[in-house]
């Protein structure tokens, strides 16, 4: 057996595996949406999930210019942190590139290196996720206060910004909104899918910063659903609910109620909007059927659930933003 440091993780979650389970009734299978556009009664292994999705790719000079661009954009302390992790990344792609010029052959060598490859932002994913477990299982229980402690509510904070940027909805959605007009635009468009591995991290922390930063001025929810309407979620489990959202383009809205589905029964609300009050509220079913309708509106395949007559009306809806942005790209 391999030692753990050079196991490969081939199976990349882009929605945490522990998180779906709280719709599984007490196990780890839940009811979702396949590609076929069927039902389906399986274990959250199963879903929103690729094999290597967090493999880094080799960053060449042009790469790495257009991620300092991009970072030059953020607040400074937020540069220093994106490069500190950029070096982190760069060291492990300079010691592969030595080792593959010296033409030695060691096996062991290899497997440390391909272990990297396909770990690194894996395991920086897996370390949000621990962080946050507690709480989790607070705000399931209704317990708002855990985000009372500073530390728990900078790991949430966190954790919610990358749960938006690393999915394969938020990747897809983005590089396929990237113009493809000319030369140049299809430089930057190729340039941006080929390091988007680490693009992604780095919004994630810009999204997190911003939600941590912005505590005091939006309105932080926890949504009680005792209907008979259970919250579901999907592939992209947050989601931005504010009106303002475009159903016809992806493109950034002016505002956000950024929309987490935590359980059937329970989910977290970050609200620019006066829509509730801060602190605990209880949801009627029509407001959960329209957040159900939205969060499956912004899922790209997969919405999940605790039963199959959880998600069976929501499936129309499936995607339906996507839809709509591709029609007016295609007649305009």
């Amino acid at each position: 057996m391999l030692s753990k440091e050079i196991q490969v993780k081939k199976r990349h979650h882009y929605v945490w595996a522990n998180y779906l389970a709280r719709w599984g009734n007490g196990t780890k299978n839940v009811f979702y949406t396949t590609k076929n556009g069927n039902f389906a009664n399986d274990s959250v292994r199963a879903i929103v999930v690729d094999d290597y999705f967090y493999k880094t790719t080799a960053l060449s000079s042009k790469h790495v210019k257009l991620i300092k661009d991009f970072s030059r954009k953020s607040p400074d302390h937020l540069h220093l942190q994106h490069m500190s992790y950029l070096n982190d990344f760069l060291v492990a792609q300079n010691i592969e590139a030595i080792f593959s010029k010296s033409g030695i052959q060691d096996k062991n060598a290899e497997k440390h290196l391909q272990a990297l490859r396909c770990n690194l932002l894996e395991n920086l994913h897996a370390s949000h996720e621990a962080m946050v477990i507690p709480v989790m299982s607070a705000l399931a229980e209704e317990k708002l206060h855990v985000l009372e402690d500073k530390q728990h509510m900078i790991e949430y904070m966190t954790f919610l910004g990358h749960q938006i940027s690393r999915t394969k909805t938020f990747r897809d959605s983005a590089i396929a909104a990237q113009h493809r007009r000319n030369h140049l635009e299809i430089e930057v468009a190729n340039t941006i899918e080929h390091a988007w591995w680490f693009l992604s991290y780095m919004f994630g922390m810009n999204i997190g910063f911003s939600l941590y930063s912005n505590r005091s001025i939006a309105r932080h929810a926890l949504l009680i659903n005792d209907t008979n309407v259970p919250f579901i979620t999907s592939d992209q489990p947050v989601v931005n609910v504010h009106p303002c959202v475009s159903e016809i383009d992806f493109a950034a809205p002016e505002h956000a109620d950024f929309y987490y589905p935590i359980s059937p029964r329970i989910a977290y609300i970050i609200c620019d909007s006066d829509r509730f009050i801060q602190g605990r509220n209880v949801v009627d079913e029509s407001t959960a059927t329209e957040l159900n309708s939205k969060v499956a509106a912004q899922a790209m395949v997969h919405i999940i659930g605790d039963t199959e007559n959880a998600i069976r009306p929501f499936k129309k809806y499936i995607g339906l933003r996507y839809q709509k942005s591709r029609e007016v790209h295609v007649i305009g």
